[in-house]
């Protein structure tokens, strides 16, 4: 009897740990992409990509966002969930970029 008790708890324990990793996959990556816009009230960051697309996503409550993080023309690798909420955004130095480059061509 306590085999099917301890069963059913595994089972039961497994599918609530089962949802949380899907809460925090990753769906998108966006290496280096350049902020557009910056709306802090709203929660909502525009950013253009390598390849020139606009895009717009909101910023997760977890990440949460200060204007004065971001500014326009800020270098950011982004991170956005399967519920297209930004989850992780992180700044990119500049010389690292120029760095990146440079070792492209050795």
């Amino acid at each position: 009897m306590t085999r099917k008790i301890l069963a059913t708890l595994m089972f039961v324990w497994g599918i609530g740990t089962a949802g949380l990793v899907q809460a925090f996959q990753t769906a998108a990556v966006f290496p280096v992409s350049s902020v557009e816009h910056v709306d802090s009230r709203n929660q909502v960051l525009t950013f253009k990509t390598q390849d020139g697309q606009v895009r717009m996503f909101r910023v997760a409550q977890s990440v949460g966002m200060k204007r004065e993080s971001f500014a326009k023309g800020d270098l950011v690798r982004i991170e956005v969930d399967l519920d297209d909420q930004i989850v992780n955004i992180v700044k990119i130095a500049q010389t690292s970029l120029s760095d990146r480059g440079a070792m492209r061509y050795k």
